[in-house]
């Protein structure tokens, strides 16, 4: 009875001190902005959770409101060094939307990293993809639904591969039906053409080869005509490189940002 006791106190005291570690539910955002409700912000862990455990990789999303002069990207960094996701510790397979809240409208930075199978998948031109895709949504204040677009495009690209681009035309709805009418249409079209019989005559049905010749022919040079066109210089400017590095913990990332 007393090595009963004995073992079940120091089972209880490992289901205590223990099992509440290694079950304890993953935080995916870090609302230290303070930009979300209350029920936003559980929504959102939960949606957030559905989208990481689908796609076996964390999707976050970290806002800063301290002005403390440091830029959103190695504020991502630093946080993926001291807190990367993972039970012990350990860094993932991430991705990271970050929002900076320490500047005026119009002039804050919004920045997505890829770590490992994030940056993989997500890489710098799909992470520029979606920074384009929510700045409106960011710049006329609605955060929530940014986030809910993050996660989508997040959810998408996972699913394609890093040698396509998902948002391309050849993904796309109506290229599907594009193509799905033209063949439908090839197929009818053949049908209706078949229908009318078998044409059995050519041109050389009629021809009389023994009487039939070209009696002259000349050839006739009638002018020369030279133009010259001025080739335009492209001085227009376009989108930038996309970004990334590597962490100060020597961890490598895709990088994309904007302002919003």
């Amino acid at each position: 009875m007393r090595k009963y006791i004995i073992t079940a106190s120091f089972l209880l005291l490992i289901s205590l001190f223990i099992i509440p570690g290694v079950f304890a539910e993953k935080q995916y955002i870090y609302d230290d902005a303070n930009i979300f409700t209350d029920n936003e912000r559980t929504d959102l862990e939960q949606r957030a959770a559905e989208y990481s455990e689908e796609n076996e990789i964390d999707i976050l999303i970290l806002t800063k409101g301290e002005q403390d002069g440091i830029d959103i990207e190695p504020y991502i960094e630093d946080f993926y060094d001291e807190q990367g996701p993972g039970y012990d510790g350990n860094h993932g397979d991430t991705v990271i939307l970050g929002l900076d809240f320490s500047k005026g409208p119009g002039d804050r930075d919004l920045y997505v990293a890829g770590f490992y199978e994030g940056e993989k998948y997500i890489d710098s031109d799909r992470g520029q993809q979606i920074v384009d895709q929510i700045i409106p949504n960011l710049s006329a204040n609605d955060y929530y639904d940014a986030s809910l677009l993050y996660f989508e495009k997040v959810d998408k690209y996972m699913g394609v591969s890093p040698l396509v681009n998902p948002d391309g035309f050849l993904l796309q709805t109506w290229f599907h039906l594009l193509v799905a009418v033209i063949i439908g249409a090839a197929v009818v079209g053949s049908m209706i053409f078949n229908m009318g019989g078998r044409v059995t005559t050519n041109a050389s049905t009629y021809l009389d080869a023994n009487n039939s010749r070209v009696k002259n022919k000349s050839d006739r040079y009638l002018r020369q005509t030279v133009t010259k066109t001025k080739i335009q210089k492209n001085t227009g400017g376009g989108r930038g490189g996309g970004g990334g590095g590597m962490t100060r913990g020597g961890h490598s990332h895709s990088g994309a940002r904007g302002k919003f």
